[in-house]
């Protein structure tokens, strides 16, 4: 019997209720411009091994895979992963795709194995952001490097602002600078900044690892 990583969701997060907002949102969650910027600034270039955590229905995987990295796509939801590997079928290249269960807190990959990992509108969704980012900081490989990008639908300049930021309270806290500084507090340079990505206001964290 595979894992359970139920316990590293929110309870709101679970559920049918969950899975129907999912497909009201579908067009999102298939495809959009956040996540196509992304993945240009996380720039995956051939060859290299890839991460993208809280894959979802893959709209950076499969943006990442076409440009010839080799992209292990982890998400906690059966449901969500079901619908990637659905989609993983119809690609040019699905052998540069891998699908797995896992969860920022717990990933399924060996140490040091990762050059770039990617995450869009995921970190709101982790339960323990000190787990999430040691894990990140184990499975990256030397000079390897880490791209964390959440909406910040608390900004008033956000066009869903009305309709999100209600919600914030049921999420987890994205503090750029104190995940930043929990990087920092594992080995990794790291900085935070909140700016505007594909036209829209985001919170975003970098960290790389030093060369051997």
């Amino acid at each position: 019997m595979g894992r359970d990583y139920d316990q590293h969701r929110h309870d709101h997060d679970k559920g049918i209720r969950r899975k129907l907002r999912w497909l009201v949102r579908f067009p999102k969650f298939w495809q959009s411009p956040i996540n196509r910027a992304v993945v240009d600034l996380a720039a995956p270039v051939p060859g290299e091994r890839a991460l993208d955590v809280g894959a979802g229905m893959g709209p950076a995987t499969v943006l990442a895979a076409r440009r010839g990295a080799s992209v292990v796509a982890v998400d906690p939801s059966r449901f969500m992963r079901v619908i990637l590997g659905l989609r993983r079928q119809g690609q040019r290249n699905p052998s540069r795709i891998t699908v797995e269960a896992g969860a920022a807190e717990d990933l399924p990959l060996a140490g040091g194995s990762i050059e770039v990992a990617f995450t869009v509108n995921a970190i709101h969704h982790w339960t323990d952001l000190e787990a999430a980012v040691s894990e990140l900081a184990r499975v990256l490989a030397p000079r390897g490097r880490a791209l964390l990008v959440d909406e910040d639908f608390t900004h008033p300049d956000h066009p869903q602002h009305e309709t999100h930021h209600d919600h914030e309270q049921e999420m987890t806290v994205v503090d750029v600078e104190a995940i930043a500084s929990m990087f920092r507090g594992v080995g990794l340079d790291a900085t935070g900044e909140r700016t505007f990505l594909a036209a829209v206001p985001v919170k975003v964290i970098r960290a790389t690892r030093a060369g051997a």
